[in-house]
């Protein structure tokens, strides 16, 4: 499912960025080429105002100079006096015949009342705003018209050039933005490819660790389910010695609600349900009532209980008095599991950076360094405690969830000399 998933999400991704690369390098392209047209339009504009002025002030003209221009350009340039062309041939030689380009610009012009034949009214020079003129085979020109008096008679300029588009949409640019395109789109596969892949990571491994907590979870409901089954077997044979077999079930029931209230517990931290108070506590009298409640369990197992405080009071903080104790039986009661008789696990409390800092030190086997990660992991317990039927591996993620769920957090240290210390860091 994941895999198909990913697979639609790569897809989805190269798509949507391709399509987003492909109209942008296209948008790119067609501004640019929208700019060379209208630089184009510059040009033909400045270099017939040039040439204007000069057929304004010059009473003859060369040849040599009108072939050069047109050469250079791709000018079609034609000069009248009094409605007489000079006799000049032109050097550059249009798809359409020169004439008819010439005639049709002259039509152009006569539309905005612009005669090259016939003196201006106002007396002044007249120059026409530029045309677009298409030839015969579709080619398009700039063409303008410039009309000026000269004595009793008039002379006229006309003056083309080719806008060719294909210079600007040229079949290497074409390639090169295709090429272009092909290879961005490749390296956004990849990219998706590695996105996709590490925004699924969390997914792969919150199904990884939902499968194997229902696996547990089925595993330790099986184990008190077979003890029941089996002393119920057991009674129905031997009746008198029922009452033993009824307090096994009893055990075992008692067993499997504790399993059940933890799973249950970790359930609505994952739906974010759990429901927390918030209110002032002294913390001093917390933990000494935790001492007190945990002192005689540790003394009937051989071991000592100590409380370290400071001497001056412990800052009061905000929260989950009954969640907090939770989390320190959870922590007590692992470090009772770890240790040995004649052990003795401390509670020690100070406060460092605005943090009340409280540790549950044990002098056990401790926990190997490749394992730290591994213990906050739902059902994952120890070689040692995997013997006691108490113990379901659930402990310590529930202790995290508390503290994180009170602002806080459970991290575990080394203790000098061997051991594990586990620390909770609560603001205030």
């Amino acid at each position: 499912m994941l895999n198909s998933l990913k697979k639609k999400l790569i897809l989805l991704y190269t798509a949507s960025t391709g399509f987003i690369l492909t109209a942008t390098l296209l948008f790119v392209m067609l501004n640019n080429n929208q700019q060379l047209i209208k630089d184009r339009y510059f040009n033909f504009r400045s270099n017939f105002s040039t040439i204007s002025k000069n057929v304004q002030m010059d009473s003859s003209f060369s040849h040599l100079w009108l072939s050069q221009l047109e050469a250079k350009n791709n000018f079609i340039i034609h000069i009248e006096d009094n409605g007489i062309p000079l006799l000049y041939n032109g050097a550059f030689a249009p798809l359409t015949d020169r004439n008819i380009l010439i005639q049709k610009l002259k039509e152009a012009a006569g539309e905005d009342s612009i005669d090259t034949a016939s003196r201006p009214v106002s007396l002044s020079e007249v120059e026409s705003k530029t045309y677009e003129i298409k030839g015969n085979f579709g080619e398009r020109y700039l063409g303008a018209v410039f009309v000026v008096p000269v004595g009793k008679g008039v002379r006229s300029l006309v003056l083309l050039q080719p806008l060719d588009i294909s210079v600007f949409l040229n079949p290497g640019q074409i390639f090169f933005l295709i090429i272009t395109d092909i290879l961005g789109i490749g390296a956004l596969f990849l990219v998706s490819y590695w996105i996709v892949g590490k925004s699924l990571k969390p997914v792969e491994e919150n199904r990884r660790q939902q499968t194997e907590f229902i696996a547990a979870a089925s595993h330790e409901l099986k184990s008190p389910l077979a003890v029941i089954r089996a002393s119920l077997s057991a009674a129905r044979i031997d009746v008198e010695n029922s009452p033993h077999y009824l307090g096994n079930i009893d055990k075992e029931c008692s067993r499997m609600a504790g399993l059940i209230e933890d799973m249950l517990l970790l359930a609505a931290s994952d739906a974010r349900h759990w429901q927390l108070k918030r209110e002032p506590l002294d913390m001093d009298t917390l933990l000494i009532e935790t001492y007190d409640l945990f002192y005689p369990f540790l003394k009937e197992k051989s071991m000592e209980l100590k409380v370290l405080l400071e001497d001056e009071m412990l800052p009061g903080i905000q929260g989950d008095k009954e969640r907090i104790k939770q989390i320190l039986a959870v922590l007590i009661d692992n470090a009772a599991a770890y240790s040995r008789a004649g052990d003795t696990v401390i509670i020690r409390a100070y406060t460092k950076k605005k943090r009340l800092l409280i540790e549950i030190v044990d002098h056990g086997s401790g926990i190997p360094e490749d394992k730290k990660k591994e213990v906050f992991l739902r059902f994952y317990r120890g070689d040692s405690s995997r013997q006691d039927k108490s113990h379901y591996g659930l402990g310590l993620s529930i202790a995290k969830e508390l503290a994180e769920m009170q602002d806080g957090t459970l991290t575990l240290n080394d203790t000098p000399g061997g051991g594990a210390t586990f620390l909770l860091s609560l603001p205030f």
